[in-house]
């Protein structure tokens, strides 16, 4: 079994703070607030730990704000199943705020983050393609901050590559096509971020498009219609057989969890074929319905999973008949 790696590149010290009621234009005390470590990668490892499966977080920290980031991820609970191995820098890491009213109403502040250096970028590839082992994955999960180079994404799957380990990433347009035009092994858009990306309506053709760029496979997060994976050999789809009412954000958090807990079990060798990856379809579902259940992303209901994971099976999509 690999080890699991998760890349955030743009990181965040998210703040939620509650309210009766926001009102624009007049001073609120804040009374009820949660601080935590927030970015799509961080909360991947946040849920494979939360299913027992340890993590390496990796990524950008710096200033005070990431000091802070790093400290809360020391205090979390089950923080022995995850390592850091950030990279040190002069940017200051970003901060998310979320004001949530009485009606659980969310209005979200997210900063864009400072651009890290070109050192910065270059250690990071350092750490991937030194630290990294035969059969390991990696999940590089979300935005590039600032200002930084699409073509940073590159480099990442280079060094995944060289050192014998596979890399999926959730991220869109041109972090998600320079994925594509490298090779990644997977990625993750959802069915909107396809669409965005591709300027296809029809989730088949998106799919394809990204595969004839040289992704190995697409899975497509599809919200309530369940997740759809396709490759050159075919294409599979799996849907709950349950509607589950809550918080959608972290929902592909989850599921990218749910994938690199899986690949990470199956042999390094081979190059993963859809039919391959469709036996980890009813997981990732499952897992994506729990953290829609929790208010805050990076959160589970655990109970929820193994029902749903249980009720879940696969069938042949007709993308490619």
């Amino acid at each position: 079994m690999g080890n699991v790696w998760t890349l955030t590149p743009n990181p965040a010290l998210d703040f939620t703070y509650r309210l009766p009621e926001l009102t624009l234009g007049v001073p609120h005390r804040i009374t009820d607030y949660a601080v935590r470590p927030g970015g799509k990668g961080l909360n991947v490892s946040r849920v494979l730990a939360q299913i027992g499966t340890a993590s390496i977080a990796t990524g950008f920290l710096g200033g005070s704000n990431g000091q802070r980031l790093g400290r809360l991820l020391n205090e979390l609970e089950y923080s022995e199943l995850i390592a850091q191995q950030f990279v040190r820098t002069e940017v200051e890491t970003r901060m998310s705020i979320a004001v949530v009213d009485r009606d659980s109403r969310a209005t979200v502040l997210n900063e864009a983050g400072e651009t890290p250096s070109e050192q910065d970028w270059s250690a990071l590839i350092g750490i991937l393609r030194h630290s990294l082992t035969p059969g390991d994955i990696l999940a590089c999960c979300g935005s590039f901050a600032g200002d930084s180079d699409p073509r940073w994404m590159s480099r990442i799957v280079e060094a995944v590559h060289d050192a014998g380990a596979r890399i999926l990433v959730d991220a869109t347009a041109g972090v998600l096509t320079q994925a594509c035009d490298a090779g990644a092994d997977l990625v993750k858009p959802n069915d909107l971020e396809l669409k965005e990306t591709t300027g296809y309506d029809s989730i088949c053709d998106g799919a394809r498009a990204l595969l004839d760029r040289g992704v190995g496979a697409v899975i497509v997060s599809e919200g309530a219609d369940g997740m759809s994976i396709h490759g050159t050999d075919g294409s599979y789809r799996a849907r709950p057989q349950r509607f589950v009412e809550g918080n959608p954000t972290g929902a592909g958090d989850a599921s990218v969890a749910a994938w690199c807990a899986y690949i990470a079990q199956t042999d390094p060798e081979p190059a993963l074929t859809a039919a391959d990856l469709s036996n980890g379809l009813p997981g990732a579902v499952a897992l994506s319905g729990a953290a829609v259940a929790c208010p805050v992303a990076g959160e589970i209901n655990y109970p929820l999973y193994e029902e749903m994971k249980s009720q879940i099976s696969v069938e042949e999509n007709s993308c490619h008949s």
